[in-house]
């Protein structure tokens, strides 16, 4: 079996032009085994490889297969030093791999690859860039270390910036005094009993007065919506202008949220100040509207030579923006005019693309960082045991499992979670279509309509848009979409038996024969349907992430609607072509969203890639109710004891 799979690996190689008959290139296809690399990346790896000064140099193929493998993983660059590198290809490659990078290295040294590899002072536009200005030889593919770069100008102008009218320390300590008064202090739960005066939180609020780059990272329950909007309620009484602040986030759903906590936290406040009341008209949106992105350039209004006119920009969920985003945004944002305030979890995946710069911008001993970053350690969600498995894997730590049935999984008590061992066979089926009895079909949570019960109700011919009362018809929505966002399976993969697409078919299939009987099993669009949005739509103003419901019309049309700040729009749903079934979604998607019960989908290879403590950790942090956990033991301990490494030198 082996044999045959290092045998498919060279025929795939020499599709794309590699001789791996060469004596010198024979280590290739076991090196290029482990990198799980791309078609395309193998067709870029052989017109790079032109560049250097042999036909049939495997040490810089090599390189490149492993920078590309590094990219894939998130990576920014590849630290070339000894040990470094040593760390990085015993992660990734054959260790038998190590002689061919320290050969690499060698050639670099000789000028071997100078016309592919640019100088980080050479200002040469060429495809890779040595930056050895740091005391570290870190190499990049050009564009990562150009935004990167811009990037660390810009924070470090930030970091160095004085502010020329500094708040008194007495009046700092007046507006946080204020704002914990007895009539305006935010108010939690259902008793409406005021937040705790946390130390962590109150330091961010000095911060934020004082430095005009604030970094505030905290996992749930830690307080980071009421801080914000603290934040918020702070600067407006030291005279900012609540028109000009400017709220955002990387994906629709995550700005959404955003702006409901706003709306939701100011209700509490029994006796507002006159300038509290402007904050209840922000809203948030993702950061291509905030920089206005424009479709037929791929560019954006706001830049460098245009910045944003706001006083304020706030973001949230800033562990999901890639360093390219991240540069963008602060090109467009002018150091000494605007005041950054940026929130995440520093623990929690980090982006899609490459990079990690909330995790990177966690400050060290001696850091320029260290006054524009606070950590909120003290929680205030009563969780229980979700609470204690989220800071287990967050510290790395072994976490005990006792495997149960599904159907006593489903059953588990708020603030538990479970371990169910995946079965053979169709045993998965029958527990999604368990799943999806339980979540969609049955009178479940209290609720007094269940979520099928919901869609026929609003499906009635004697109930029909034209007929039925239009705030009863949004009420029913909105009680439809609180069900909706009650639960959601996990997938860590997009693809295969246990990724987000198979999954949603399968709930599909079931719930289809219950809401739209007469629906051909062919149509992925059915009545009473999840649907996210997958790329942005301008027009509509609708983007990645967002939510919909499919319903069909009494005219038998479908028509898709999502839920918006205090509205629900409605668009035919023959106009909406970039979309995905919702029932499930890999748990980069999630990040931004919160929901009741979460069932976690591991993947069936117990030693995937993708399996790490960032994503368990991420996952468990969605659940503000019950987690099922369903898998191998093999996978959920292999994810606890990898942790994601990406190398940049943003820092440095």
């Amino acid at each position: 079996m082996v044999n045959s799979q290092k045998e498919t690996q060279r025929e795939r190689l020499r599709r794309y032009g590699f001789d791996t008959g060469h004596t010198e290139m024979k280590g290739l296809p076991t090196l290029f085994e482990g990198l799980e690399l791309a078609d395309l990346d193998l067709m870029t790896i052989r017109d790079l490889a032109h560049y250097g000064s042999e036909p049939r140099d495997d040490c810089l193929i090599g390189m490149l297969g492993l920078m590309f493998s590094a990219l894939g993983e998130g990576s920014l660059c590849i630290n070339l030093d000894t040990e470094p590198l040593k760390n990085t290809v015993l992660r990734t490659a054959d260790p038998a791999a190590l002689e061919m990078f320290s050969g690499f290295n060698r050639r670099l040294d000789e000028g071997c690859y100078d016309k592919l590899i640019d100088r980080a002072a050479g200002g040469d536009f060429k495809p890779l860039v040595l930056d050895d200005t740091t005391g570290r030889r870190l190499l990049y593919f050009q564009k990562f270390h150009y935004h990167e770069r811009r990037l660390k100008k810009r924070l470090k102008a930030f970091s160095e910036l004085r502010q020329d009218r500094k708040l008194p320390d007495e009046t700092i300590q007046a507006v946080i005094e204020d704002l914990y008064r007895e009539g305006a202090v935010i108010r939690k739960g259902a008793d409406g009993k005021p937040i705790v005066r946390d130390p962590f939180q109150v330091d961010a609020i000095r911060a934020a007065l004082t430095v005009p780059l604030l970094i505030v990272s905290g996992g749930p329950g830690t307080g980071k919506t009421s801080l914000l909007v603290n934040i918020l309620r702070a600067l407006v009484r030291t005279g900012v202008d609540a028109s000009r602040i400017m709220l955002a986030a990387p994906t629709g759903r995550a700005a959404q949220r955003m702006s409901e906590a706003l709306m939701a936290n100011m209700a509490t406040i029994a006796d507002p100040e006159r300038c509290d009341l402007g904050l209840e008209r922000l809203t948030g949106s993702t950061l291509h509207r905030l920089l206005v992105y424009r479709s037929r350039t791929g560019g954006f209004l706001y830049g460098e030579r245009r910045p944003i006119p706001a006083e304020v920009v706030a973001v949230d969920e800033v562990s999901m923006v890639d360093v390219v985003m991240m540069d963008r945004l602060f090109q467009a944002i002018e150091p000494g005019r605007t005041r950054v305030i940026l929130m995440g979890d520093k623990d929690q995946l980090p982006s899609v693309e490459a990079g990690s710069v909330l995790a990177d911008m966690s400050p060290t001993a001696g850091s320029p960082f260290a006054r524009h970053f606070v950590e909120l350690r003290n929680v205030y969600r009563s969780a229980g045991q979700l609470l204690e498995l989220a800071q287990a894997i967050n510290g790395g730590l072994s976490v005990p499992l006792k495997p149960t049935g599904f159907d006593s999984a489903l059953a588990i008590e708020a603030g538990r979670w479970a371990f169910v061992t995946a079965g053979e066979g169709d045993a998965m089926n029958r527990h999604l279509a368990r799943w999806a009895m339980h979540q969609y079909v049955n009178h479940n949570n209290g609720n007094q309509d269940s979520y099928v019960d919901l869609v026929k109700q609003l499906n009635r011919p004697s109930v029909s848009p034209e007929s039925m009362d239009v705030e009863k018809r949004t009420e029913r929505l909105n009680r439809l979409f609180g069900i909706a966002y009650q639960c959601r399976i996990l997938t860590v993969l997009r693809h295969g038996r246990t990724g987000a697409g198979w999954v949603n078919d399968c709930i599909a299939a079931g719930l289809r024969q219950i809401l739209d009987p007469g629906c051909s099993p062919d149509h992925r669009l059915f009545n009473g349907a999840l649907i996210m949005i997958t790329c942005n739509d301008y027009t509509r103003d609708l983007f990645n992430g967002d939510v919909g419901i499919v319903m069909r019309e009494s005219d038998g049309m479908y028509r898709i609607y999502f839920k918006r700040a205090g509205r629900i729009a409605a668009f035919p749903a023959s106009g909406l072509t970039d979309w995905d079934l919702a029932f499930a979604m890999t748990v980069h998607k999630s990040q931004g969203s919160e929901f009741d019960d979460i069932l976690l989908l591991l993947p069936e290879d117990p030693k995937h890639r993708l399996l790490t403590r960032e994503i368990i950790y991420t996952a468990a942090t969605r659940a503000a109710r019950c987690l099922i956990v369903y898998g191998t033991m093999t996978a959920f301990q292999t994810a606890l004891k990898r942790k994601i490494h990406r190398q940049s030198g943003l820092m440095a």
